[in-house]
């Protein structure tokens, strides 16, 4: 099989992951990584075949996206239920039973290709967004596996149209709302932003009064 002339948009370190994967699937990858929107650019001054983004905020132009004979490709790590921004934030604040990874095709608006792969799993109602996360990064993994093994024997998977992402797509604007509380909710309320905005190093759960910001340590002790 000669090499699959690949772009890997992700950062170096899930790059080398992506080509172990490819390796231990015995797919020859000749790779350019690009960690960024003018890496990206550059990585195009050349045909490319294949395009594989996991874990990045960088939006690919849609030039790019419109190559003849290239599939752009990229892990959503998510399930489909939860289309677009902070998606563990809100599947938490939902208290789900089931989360997992989403591998689509990409297109000129995100989180809406046609699906290539999902991968479930159960999780537990304690779950915090950072666990939920880690659990849908490892599943992206499993997708990625899938997918050039997947390659060797039939080339670039075909959608299941039985699987289709859901209507509500979360963005930023909605993820910051959910960090507002005010005085009037009720404590269950409270909790429930609380345990969803939740993410180490960071105190997102927030109230305005009179224009002065306070943000939220935690449960009194």
């Amino acid at each position: 099989m000669k090499p699959l002339k690949t772009v890997l948009l992700m950062s170096e370190d899930t790059a080398l992951q992506v080509c172990d994967l490819a390796s231990k699937a015995r797919v020859n990858l000749d790779v350019t990584i690009a960690t960024d929107l003018k890496s990206l650019l550059g990585a195009f001054l050349t045909p490319k075949e294949l395009l594989l983004s996991f874990g990045t905020g960088v939006i690919v132009p849609s030039w790019i996206l419109q190559i003849p004979g290239l599939h752009a490709v990229n892990v959503h790590a998510a399930s489909p239920s939860y289309p677009g921004r902070d998606p563990h934030h809100f599947a938490v604040y939902d208290g789900v039973d089931s989360y997992g990874a989403t591998m689509h095709y990409m297109t000129e608006m995100v989180d809406e290709g046609m699906i290539i792969d999902v991968e479930y799993f159960d999780i537990l109602s304690e779950i915090t967004p950072s666990e939920l996360l880690k659990l849908a990064n490892m599943a992206g993994w499993k997708i990625i596996g899938r997918f050039f093994e997947r390659y060797r024997e039939h080339g670039v998977p075909i959608p299941i149209t039985r699987v289709t992402w859901a209507k509500r797509k979360t963005t930023r604007k909605m993820f910051l709302d959910m960090c507002q509380i005010e005085p009037s909710m009720p404590k269950e309320e409270i909790e429930r932003r609380y345990k969803a905005t939740a993410m180490p190093g960071y105190r997102n759960l927030q109230i305005n009064l009179h224009g002065y910001i306070f943000r939220i340590e935690g449960p009194a002790e």
